[in-house]
């Protein structure tokens, strides 16, 4: 099964895994497009997304018909405050762009 792989732009390049669809988005209304025309399970890396983006892909993703793993390059406590983390059904964090390929393997199951 593809999985849709969302990139922010200013993330840089990312080379993305095995059975992933790569989207690099630039706004937020870039990312909720790309998850409104691919039904596929979704990844996502938030680095580089602002809280007001981060908003608005929620909103997307919550309506979006399949599961979504957010994957943040940085440690995260695990209890501040994330839209993102929040609408997503997993988070993966503090193993850097690596956890790309991780998340796609579990997402698409």
């Amino acid at each position: 099964m593809s999985v849709l792989l969302l990139v922010p732009a200013a993330a840089g390049p990312v080379a993305p895994p095995l059975g992933a669809n790569q989207r690099v988005f630039a706004t937020a209304s870039e990312a909720a497009a790309a998850l409104a025309a691919d039904p596929s399970p979704a990844v996502i890396l938030t680095d580089t997304v602002d809280a007001t983006t981060q908003e608005a892909i929620a909103a997307a993703l919550r309506a979006h018909p399949r599961p979504c793993i957010e994957v943040r390059s940085a440690r995260w406590d695990g209890t501040s405050p994330s839209p993102l983390s929040a609408a997503c059904r997993g988070v993966i964090s503090g193993f850097g762009t690596h956890a790309l390929a991780t998340a796609v393997s579990l997402v698409s199951r």
